[in-house]
């Protein structure tokens, strides 16, 4: 782990700008997927059912990490679009199979398998071009692999327990394996915009779930009203990432002195936080607009305000590894949305919704106030090495360290 955090060695690589037409159409897969998972969670909203779509999702987020890695520094050829149309058909496998593998041998199987050809795809990329590394060595992918599979046909306890090892084991892998990153080479505009798209496809599946349950179910003026108020907790999700996050993982990729901490701890784990937090938001909206006036379950009562919250904490930790501090807005912020969390199974789902959309666009409303008149976002938890760069951002475009930029939160 320490030579993680030595200075990044390898080169900035420009042969891959931006995402080509093939990576669009390889996420559609993941859209695919990810709306399997929430529908799962929808449907049956309790902590064993969580921990069910956590276990499927945490693999097909690796396995899409490691093929964004294979394909960013390299220029498309007919060979890359066969190999990203090979992975998915794999990840297509995983995802029809995603909601019951934990618990039905052949749907099992199935994800395994699927998962296995993956890897095995991500490993023949690596060997083509064998001066790439991803975000943790391929055999180590492959071995989590081989471990989900070789125990897919056990009894539904005991694949659940394999399985929960393997994947907590491919979690820390970045960790235990943190120094292959620094051979890793990079595009600086390429990654953010492909770990962006993923938030675009988490942000899609709140969409399109609440819309499809407004569409086929009452449309009563609560409904309705639950309908415009998760758009806009979409909206202010969207404006919390995108105004200002997406260009500062960007600015943090260029001027960091170690890189590599920023692919590991930021795109890779933090955005899997930000995507888990969406996905939470996707089915308490979807839930909240089904049922405006009351939610049997507790959980679900949660979940829309614990997935806020989850997301904007998130950024706090990854400001803080990008540049030494956290921001006051997105912490406080988090912690209001916390203690609607705690108020939410003794309220409507109509007021939960309303409360979280009224601190989202306060939070982003007081970091804009703040900008705009100058006088910057307070920052907490500072780093006690975080010099200027660290805890500001890009000085060529800043004034003091008071008053940063806009790409800096």
């Amino acid at each position: 782990m320490t030579d993680a955090t030595a200075p990044a060695t390898a080169p900035v690589a420009q042969a891959r700008d931006r995402a080509t037409w093939t990576e669009l159409f390889f996420d559609l897969v993941l859209a695919f997927a990810v709306s399997q998972i929430a529908h799962l969670l929808a449907a049956h909203p309790s902590w064993p059912v969580l921990g069910r779509c956590l276990l499927v999702l945490i693999p097909l987020w690796w396995a899409w990490v490691d093929v964004v890695m294979a394909m960013n520094a390299v220029h498309e050829t007919n060979t890359q679009r066969v190999f990203l149309l090979l992975s998915g058909l794999a990840v297509y496998g995983m995802a029809v199979a995603a909601p019951h593998a934990p618990a039905v041998r052949e749907q099992a199987l199935l994800y395994a398998g699927s998962y296995m050809a993956l890897r095995l795809l991500i490993g023949e990329a690596i060997r083509r071009e064998c001066a790439l590394y991803t975000i943790h060595p391929y055999r180590a992918g492959l071995a989590f692999a081989l471990v989900l599979f070789g125990t897919a046909a056990c009894p539904g306890p005991w694949r659940t327990g394999c399985w929960t090892v393997a994947v907590l084991a491919e979690i820390a892998a970045p960790l235990v394996l943190g120094g292959h990153l620094r051979q890793l080479t990079f595009g600086v505009n390429h990654l953010p915009e492909r770990f962006g798209l993923f938030i675009i496809i988490a942000l899609g599946e709140n969409v399109f779930a609440v819309g499809a349950s407004v569409a086929t179910g009452p449309m009563g003026g609560a409904n309705l009203t639950a309908l415009v108020l998760a758009f806009l907790v979409g909206c202010a999700l969207w404006w919390l990432y995108f105004h200002l996050a997406a260009s500062a993982v960007a600015h943090a990729l260029r001027t960091h002195p170690s890189p590599s901490i920023v692919v590991r701890d930021v795109l890779s784990y933090g955005h899997l936080v930000l995507v888990v937090g969406l996905l939470l938001v996707s089915v308490g909206a979807q839930r909240a607009v089904q049922h405006p006036l009351h939610d049997t379950h507790r959980i679900g009562a949660g979940l829309l305000p614990g997935g806020a919250a989850l997301f904007t904490l998130t950024f706090c930790y990854t400001r803080r590894r990008m540049f030494g501090a956290a921001s006051v807005t997105r912490f406080y912020g988090s912690l209001a949305l916390f203690a609607t969390v705690a108020g939410g199974p003794f309220l409507p789902p109509l007021a939960t919704i309303a409360l979280t959309a009224g601190l989202l666009v306060l939070v982003n409303a007081m970091e804009h106030w703040l900008l705009s008149s100058g006088r910057g976002v307070p920052l907490i938890f500072r780093q006690a090495d975080a010099g200027p760069r660290r805890a500001g951002g890009n000085p060529s475009v800043t004034g003091p360290p008071s008053r940063r930029p806009e790409t800096e939160r």
